[in-house]
């Protein structure tokens, strides 16, 4: 079953369909389209990344890959120094009873300074780490159950909007944490309106907290995310992708590239990274979870971002903007010295 470059598909129901009319042969739980993929057993979660695979312009999102460490890229140790300094400023921002929620939460090892200056502030606390690993989130859940006393962890394992409309009818005061700067992974066409659908799910009472980076420096952002993050950039989404699709891709057949694109600091547009792997040869790969041949021309380009931002760099004229564009006001801001990494408290306007 071969899958060309010219074909465009869509998600549809949870089955990855041909945008084009074609002939569709159903056995079982089984939805298997001409040229197209087997869907079955394939978490919704999931569904995204096949959506990715089989699209013309092939990629995966970028909150598929898994967050490592870097000597140079420096944004957690960053973002760790400013909570470190002001989660007692973000603890301070609710009343109690309050539900703390965790965007992306991972191994919610930043979340814990605000977990802890919660608890102080206010005894008790509901946690609802959001992931798209499930059995992950429910063992770090667990563990800090067991770490935190008057901690109540209610993980929800899914896309963070799911997780978001999931809780919209609690009563009580949330407090959102999108850290990380995943948000400035969102392809920058697409902004606007998920801080869109992000307020639909709020109320007044409750506040929004992200972790931008604001590093516009070129030389330090190329070499941050240059060669040094070549083993990392091919090995981890290869291999995660190998594993998840039983694959045979071959990371030694792709080069990284990388660039920055510097917009106007006036303008509402925020520069950014941009990068993708390049095919070294015309190949094809095999992912026999999905029936799918993927054939890749020599110089193709395998996206790892839904956009052609990698990961934006903002500055407060264009967080402002973005605030103001999709129904919050930005209430408080805070930075490491340097002033290139920031956490931003938005309010939602009612």
């Amino acid at each position: 079953m071969n899958h060309h470059s010219n074909g465009v598909s869509t998600v549809d129901n949870g089955d990855v369909t041909k945008a084009k009319r074609s002939v569709t042969e159903k056995k079982g739980d089984v939805i298997k389209e001409k040229n197209c993929v087997i869907t079955r057993d394939v978490p919704p979660a999931l569904m995204p990344v096949v959506a990715g695979l089989t699209s013309k312009r092939k990629r995966v999102p970028y909150w598929y890959l898994l967050v490592t460490t870097s000597e140079t890229y420096t944004v957690w140790k960053k973002e760790y120094s400013v909570l470190q300094r002001h989660s007692d400023d973000i603890a301070s921002k609710a009343t109690s009873p309050v539900v703390l929620v965790d965007l992306g939460s991972g191994a919610s090892s930043k979340t814990r300074l605000i977990i802890e200056a919660m608890l102080k502030r206010h005894g008790t606390l509901t946690f609802v780490p959001v992931d798209v690993s499930k059995e992950h989130i429910e063992e770090v859940g667990k563990q800090l159950g067991r770490d935190y006393e008057g901690l109540t962890v209610e993980p929800f394992g899914g896309l963070f909007v799911d997780g978001l409309r999931y809780l919209s009818t609690r009563q009580e005061q949330k407090v959102i944490l999108f850290l990380g700067n995943s948000f400035s992974n969102t392809c920058i066409y697409e902004q606007v309106d998920l801080m869109k659908e992000i307020r639909a799910q709020l109320t007044a009472k409750d506040r929004f907290v992200m972790g931008l980076d604001m590093n516009v420096d070129r030389e330090s952002l190329l070499k941050a995310y240059g060669q040094q993050w070549v083993t990392f950039q091919k090995d981890n989404p290869i291999c995660r992708l190998n594993k998840d699709f039983d694959g045979d891709m071959d990371a030694a057949k792709f080069e990284l590239i990388t660039d920055f694109v510097e917009n106007p600091a006036d303008g509402d547009t925020p520069s950014y990274v941009t990068g993708y792997w390049r095919s070294l040869a015309a190949q094809r790969v095999n992912f026999r979870k999905l029936g799918l041949n993927l054939d890749f021309q020599s110089g193709e380009k395998f996206f790892f971002s839904d956009g052609p931002n990698w990961s934006c760099k903002w500055n407060l004229h264009q967080i402002r903007r973005l605030a103001e564009k999709s129904g919050f006001a930005l209430e408080d801001y805070w930075t490491n010295d340097a002033e290139d990494c920031g956490l931003v408290c938005f309010a939602p306007v009612p």
